[in-house]
């Protein structure tokens, strides 16, 4: 890519990205809109905005492209999907409208997805209901029998959630027409639910995960690890209430047209990253690397562009920003430029997390103990759970609610080099481990404890493949504070803020800013910090883009066309 271009900024330009009046011009380069963040949804408001005419560029801190869905090479050889780590919930609009398979883009399914490790045996998750059920059968009757009725309120729960998902969250207290028809189309769509399934929508989005499926069956392990996908990346325990809805959040994917599914991206997490940036390329788009915004530029109340930290000034009428929320309003642009009770509520905007990554490179992969030849064949591609009750999950949480990281983690881990070849150059082996819990404060963290959790994850999968202890050849441990510090993720929220109820829809990241414009003009927010939320979807940017687009036909504001 590029590198950012550079050039001598005004002294009377403040950090806080306010240019006062008269402020002398310098001949700053001009678009119609500037992108900040390259993470795959400010990729994405780049692609559909050049696909749109618009005169676009994309700046990214970062030497590589993607923000958390990203490969690097970190050690000779080996490439790993450092943050995010599976695919399922990017868009299939956004996939077809982008051309992404044109670009390089390629997931491989996995059936199962996941396999839960008990005391007892395995659990295999697979695609099909039925087969789930069957795996279920070997310990539990009646859950196995409970397991398909589950599955069918979650598919109606998510029949009633996808559709909101690419368009912006009704504003709430609007009298314009357009907002008032998004209301009344929203409530007309729950005419087509019964009673019975509001009763259980309500639960589902209000309870706790762990409430929810003590209420459906009786296996520890059944109940441990599916518990285990309503807290991820949030800062909250299984018996947290609202954690439910979380774990509808991570049902509402598919992949390669398998509802539900989940895969591997060949070429890892960054291919995604990657084959977006192409498509906004070929629409025109201009993407800078190692570009880091010092600020947001505003004058009279209005976005005019932005400041590079080497003092590079851009301008543009139109600044979308997929930073952080609370980075966006409180720190690149400044919180004067807001409503004062705006900027006091971004304050108090909850970004915690407690997900740590562990990244390892295997010199052979792991060996299951007491699974027959197929069910070893099945657990080399599938993700590995290990998480063997509810209250397993409760204790790893209260551990770091005591700001200690949890001395028996939840661990998921991934073995994609099973699945994809070309992540290293050799007969070596990529495996990630999503885990939880550690503190989101690096103060909490003392010298050796990401070692020492490190290991704990290892010995954990280790109980069940005794050789993969002895198998790490490199490994990286990156807890909340160094997502933080690598990824711009504030408190380690790998959500760009915690997602509660009062987070959510029409209040992400605040009333003011949930359809993606915020109350400065022409300053937009296209990241996972707004509606729908965190995941690798891409429905933020897409969202934000075809608001921006609205928003300039109804301003009337003419752009250069150009070729698709």
């Amino acid at each position: 890519m590029e590198a950012a271009t550079t050039s001598t900024p005004s002294a009377t330009t403040p950090t806080n990205g306010t240019v006062p009046d008269g402020a002398p011009a310098q001949g700053p380069r001009s678009y119609d809109a500037i992108i900040v963040g390259g993470g795959h949804n400010g990729l994405t408001t780049t692609a559909y905005l050049a696909r749109a005419g618009l005169r676009v560029i994309c700046l990214e801190r970062r030497d590589v492209l993607g923000g958390a869905c990203v490969t690097e090479e970190l050690w000779p050889g080996a490439r790993v999907s450092r943050a995010s780590y599976v695919v399922s919930m990017l868009q299939p609009k956004i996939v077809a409208d982008l051309r992404l398979a044109d670009h390089g883009y390629r997931a491989i399914p996995l059936d199962p997805a996941y396999v839960s490790l008990t005391e007892r045996g395995p659990i295999f998750f697979f695609n099909e209901v039925e087969r789930t059920a069957a795996s279920i059968a070997k310990y539990s009757r009646a859950d196995a029998e409970a397991y398909p009725r589950f599955e069918e309120l979650f598919a109606r729960a998510s029949a009633f959630v996808k559709p909101m998902m690419l368009r912006a969250a009704p504003a709430l207290g609007s009298k314009a027409p357009g907002d008032l028809a998004a209301l009344l189309r929203e409530g007309a769509r729950m005419a087509g639910f019964s009673k019975r399934e509001i009763h259980e929508l309500v639960r589902v989005f209000t309870m706790s995960v762990g409430d929810l499926l003590d209420d459906h069956f009786e296996l520890d392990g059944l109940k441990g690890s599916t518990a285990s996908s309503g807290v991820v990346g949030v800062w909250a325990g299984p018996r947290t209430p609202g954690t439910a809805y979380n774990l509808l959040h991570h049902a509402l994917g598919e992949c390669a047209g398998i509802e539900g599914a989940w895969g591997q991206v060949v070429g890892g997490m960054g291919a995604i990253s990657q084959a977006i940036a192409r498509s906004a390329q070929s629409a025109g788009a201009e993407i800078l690397t190692g570009a880091e915004v010092a600020s947001i530029d505003v004058r009279n109340g209005s976005a005019v562009g932005v400041t590079l930290a080497d003092g590079t000034e851009l301008r543009a009428p139109t600044v979308a920003s997929g930073a952080h929320p609370k980075t966006t309003v409180l720190d690149l642009v400044g919180p004067e430029s807001f409503p004062a009770e705006v900027a006091e509520d971004m304050r108090r905007y909850r970004t915690r997390g407690g997900s740590v990554k562990v990244n390892l490179l295997l010199s052979e992969p792991p060996r299951y103990e007491g699974v027959t030849e197929e069910e070893q064949r099945l657990m080399m591609t599938a993700g590995v759970n290990i998480c063997p009750s509810i209250d397993y999950l409760e204790r790893a949480w209260q551990d770091a609610t005591r700001g200690e990281p949890a001395e028996h983690p939840y661990v998921e881990a991934e073995l994609p080099s099973a699945v994809d070849s070309t992540l290293t150059d050799d007969d070596r082996w990529v495996m990630t481990m999503f885990t939880q819990y550690g503190p989101p404060n690096e103060e909490d963290w003392a010298e050796g404890d990401r070692e020492r959790y490190g290991d704990a994850c290892v010995e954990q999968l280790g109980r069940f493949a005794p050789n993969l202890p002895g198998a790490v050849l490199e490994r990286e441990v990156l807890a909340p504070p160094d997502l933080e510090r690598i990824f711009g993720l504030q408190g380690g929220s790998i959500f760009q803020g915690e997602q509660g109820l009062d987070q959510m829809a029409f209040m992400r990241p605040h009333p003011e800013m949930a359809q993606y414009a915020t109350p400065v003009d022409g300053l937009y927010l296209c990241g996972a910090g707004t509606h729908p939320g965190g995941g690798v979807t891409g429905c933020s940017g897409h969202n934000a883009a075809h608001r921006i687009v609205a928003d300039r036909k109804r301003a009337r504001r003419p752009w250069r066309r150009r070729s698709a």
